[in-house]
C-alpha cells in the first residue's frame, strides 16, 4: 500500500465525502426526532398524505413501531441508496480512470511502486471511504437516539443494520471500481459506474410501486437488502450479506487483476 496515494485520495476526495456524509446524517438525525416512542401514528398520518406507489418506491410503506424499525422503514429503505451512492460514484471513478484519462496514471506507474501497489491502495481507499461514512453515520445514529429516546435503540440490531447497508455499498463500489479499472475513458467508466446501480435502483422502485411489476426488483443488486427480514432474523439478510461481501471481493480482486495485466494509453 502506498500512504502517500492514499493521503492524496484523501485530499481529493474529501470534499463530496464531507458533503454527503453531513446530509446523510442530517436524515438520520430528522428520521430518528420523528419516532414517536407511544406508536407511529402520527408519521403514518403524514405518510397517508402521499401518494402509495411512491412510498412503496422508496419503501416507506413499511414503519416499525421500535426505533430501530422505524428507522429502518423510514431511511434504510430509500434514503440510504441516494447519498451513500453519490460518494461511491464519485470516489470510484476518480481513483483509476480519472488519472488515466487525464494522463495522471504516467505519473504514478512512474514512481517505486508496482500496479498492483496502486490498484490496491485505490481498492483500499474505496472501501475505506464508504466505511469511514456509515462508521460516522452509525454513530450519530447511536448518540441522537441515547439523547432522544434514552433506552429505545436497539444498538445491536442498529449496528448490524449499518453492516448489511456497509456490504451492499461494497458490491455497488465494486462495480463502480471494476469500471474504473477496465476503461480508458471517463465517460466509460462515468456509463457503467453510474449506470449499473442506476438500473438496479429504478428495478427496485418500479418492482416495489406495485405488484405486476414486483418481479422486476429481483432482478436488482438492491434485491439483496432487507432490512426487516434483517430485523426479524430470517436467514435471508444473513445469505444476502455473505453474497454481497462475495461480489464485491470478485469485483475488487478482477478489477486489480485486468489494471494490472492490461495495456494502457498514458
Amino acid at each position: 500500500m502506498s500512504w502517500t496515494l492514499f493521503r492524496a485520495n484523501i485530499r481529493d476526495n474529501r470534499t463530496i465525502w464531507i458533503i454527503m456524509t453531513a446530509v446523510f446524517c442530517f436524515y438520520i438525525s430528522i428520521m430518528v426526532g420523528m419516532f414517536d416512542p407511544a406508536g407511529a401514528e402520527k408519521f403514518l398520518v403524514m405518510m397517508e398524505m402521499m401518494p402509495e406507489a411512491l412510498l412503496k418506491a422508496f419503501g416507506m410503506a413499511q414503519i416499525g413501531s421500535t426505533l430501530v424499525s422505524f428507522i429502518a422503514g423510514s431511511l434504510y429503505c430509500g434514503i440510504v441508496f441516494l447519498f451513500p451512492l453519490v460518494v461511491s460514484i464519485v470516489v470510484n471513478h476518480r481513483l483509476m480512470a480519472s488519472h488515466v484519462d487525464k494522463g495522471s496514471m504516467a505519473y504514478l506507474l512512474a514512481t517505486p511502486n508496482t500496479r498492483t501497489k496502486i490498484a490496491s491502495t485505490q481498492a483500499l481507499f474505496s472501501l475505506a471511504s464508504i466505511t469511514a461514512l456509515f462508521t460516522v453515520a452509525t454513530t450519530l445514529g447511536i448518540v441522537v437516539s441515547g439523547a432522544m429516546f434514552p433506552g429505545h435503540l436497539e444498538t445491536g440490531k442498529f449496528i448490524m443494520l449499518n453492516i448489511y447497508a456497509l456490504l451492499t455499498y461494497f458490491a455497488i463500489g465494486g462495480i463502480g471500481f471494476f469500471a474504473s479499472c477496465i476503461a480508458n475513458e471517463s465517460k466509460h467508466s462515468l456509463g457503467i459506474g453510474i449506470g449499473l446501480p442506476g438500473a438496479f435502483l429504478v428495478l427496485q422502485m418500479v418492482g416495489a410501486a406495485g405488484d405486476k411489476f414486483s418481479w422486476l426488483g429481483n432482478l436488482s443488486l438492491y434485491a439483496l437488502f432487507d432490512p426487516f427480514k434483517l430485523l426479524e432474523g430470517d436467514s435471508f439478510a444473513y445469505i444476502g450479506m455473505a453474497l454481497l461481501a462475495l461480489i464485491a471481493a470478485a469485483l475488487y480482486i478482477g478489477g486489480i487483476a485486468i489494471f494490472n495485466k492490461r495495456d494502457l494509453h498514458v
